[in-house]
């Protein structure tokens, strides 16, 4: 899957994003955030959890669908 992020200016450095993205695509080095698409899963917690909106991920794999499933619950 190939995901392109855009940081915005708007981005505080706060390392949110970095403490909590499970597949480790945030870093911050020498005052910047730095960003490895390859790694991303498409969750876009990063999306809901940035305090500024500073983040956007946007799936750029043609045709691709991804479906969204709701756990049964226990009778």
């Amino acid at each position: 899957m190939k995901v392109r992020i855009e940081v915005a200016r708007s981005c505080s450095l706060c390392g949110l994003c970095v403490k909590y993205c499970p597949t480790n695509v945030f870093s911050i080095k020498g005052g910047e955030l730095e960003v490895s698409e390859d790694r991303c899963i498409y969750c876009r917690g990063c999306e809901v959890l940035c305090p500024e909106k500073a983040l956007r991920v946007e799936m750029l794999d043609e045709g691709l669908e991804i479906e969204v499933h709701r756990a049964l619950s226990s009778p």
